[in-house]
């Protein structure tokens, strides 16, 4: 495989395998039954026209490109706030999140005499000294965590669909209730693959891989553990690996596990400073206040001194932990509506017609995000999170271009 399109999967590949993705899939399996397939299908289908509407060729084809799309319709100051807003409280509560199902599974699989987040500060400190490395190095390592979470799911999933005492008739027969689960709740499971690290991929790339891997896991789940189970169960991914392979298969899940959490948090920890870098480091006379250099050797002990902060005070064992995952997870695809619709306006501003598919896949994606708005039991908590992320980021983006613009000055009269 093309070096470049292997890396592009296992960027956008990282959440997608992550214990929170894992867990979304398996209670909705549980709660829409075999009606999750299709669905799973329309939603990387909404994604890809997303995704071949940023790759427009009317767009910028810079690195920076999201950020300029953004910035030409709301401003410089707006543009970094929402950019902030929807990156960094991400990357620090899935870290959290992550991290306490990756010691948790650890002990229970592997050394149970090894503490619970004895292991979740190993991996933080492994994962947060892995970020200063060279890219390269962090790249090489993402695939190969990918790699052994993807695998370890695939080896589950063509193993629960060989055998299972439930034929794919009676699986398809299955009820299902939009009352317990709302269809829109999927669009967590991809929104990580937004991210690819390159300026042309192909849109269809990541949607795809995590459709085949989530199609092929979700059925064979469906095939061993009742509906009801995987619906109400906090780990359904464990529940079903051990129906389809007995203890061999809660060991390759616990590997599936630990790796699916490195990939989503190196993969958010890179997606974060690319998007931060876009922001704070345009020209060359922003490297001598903040370039990429400074910036890899800040951020990555920055968002692992909070994480470690947010362990050892218990939010990771708090009901509060999930409510503000899912409200960041809101807050991303928030942004990643915005860029849509950004995108939309530059091509007619640019005199291009606008592709029906990027018009449908953008109404869709806004659509689905009103409703997991409107649904969700904890809608006041979302609004107060989303609001005061937007605002503090806001403040953070304006505070700074300020102290850069006083410092461009000087430098001018110095000169």
């Amino acid at each position: 495989m093309n070096p470049s399109i292997l890396l592009s999967l296992a960027l956008g590949s990282g959440w997608l395998l992550s214990p929170e993705s894992l867990v979304i899939a398996g209670n909705s399996a549980g709660q829409l039954g075999f009606l999750i397939l299709p669905l799973l299908a329309a939603v990387a289908l909404l994604f890809t026209g997303c995704g071949k509407l940023l790759n427009n060729q009317s767009l910028p084809a810079t690195d920076s490109k999201e950020f300029q799309i953004i910035q030409n319709l709301t401003g410089t100051i707006p543009a970094a706030g929402i950019t902030i807003a929807a990156c960094v409280p991400l990357t620090v509560l899935a870290a959290t999140a992550l991290l306490v199902t990756a010691g948790y599974t650890f002990n229970e699989v592997f050394l149970y005499w090894f503490p619970n987040f004895g292991f979740s500060f190993l991996l933080l400190a492994l994962l947060t000294i892995l970020q200063l490395f060279p890219e390269k190095i962090i790249f090489r390592a993402q695939i190969c965590f990918t790699a052994l979470a993807a695998g370890g799911l695939i080896i589950l999933a063509l193993s629960g669909m060989t055998g299972g005492e439930r034929p794919a008739t009676e699986i398809a027969q299955q009820p299902f209730s939009f009352a317990s689960a709302s269809p829109a709740v999927l669009l967590f499971i991809f929104a990580g693959s937004t991210f690819s690290g390159k300026k042309q991929t192909p849109s269809f790339l990541v949607p795809l891989a995590g459709f085949v891997i989530f199609f092929l896991w979700t059925f064979a789940s469906l095939n061993y553990v009742n509906p009801e189970r995987l619906a109400s169960s906090t780990i359904p991914y464990m529940t079903a690996a051990r129906k389809i392979l007995g203890d061999p298969g809660r060991q390759i899940m616990g590997i599936v596990i630990i790796s699916g959490t490195s990939a989503a948090v190196t993969g958010l920890m890179l997606l974060s400073r690319h998007m931060l870098a876009n922001i704070f480091v345009k020209k060359e006379t922003d490297k001598k206040l903040l370039g990429t250099k400074v910036l890899r050797w800040f951020f990555p002990p920055l968002i692992a001194i909070i994480t470690a902060v947010l362990l050892a005070t218990g939010l990771a064992g708090d009901e509060l932990l999930e409510v503000l995952l899912r409200s960041a997870l809101i807050l991303w695809l928030l942004y990643y509506s915005f860029l849509c619709l950004s995108a939309l306006v530059w091509i007619n501003k640019s005199e291009h017609p606008i592709p029906l598919q990027a018009l449908l896949s953008t109404l869709f994606l806004l659509i689905s995000l009103c409703t997991l708005m409107i649904s969700n039991p904890h809608k006041t908590s979302i609004y107060i999170f989303i609001f005061s992320a937007l605002g503090i980021s806001s403040i953070i983006a304006a505070g700074w271009f300020s102290i850069h613009k006083k410092t461009n000055k000087q430098m001018e009269v110095t000169a």
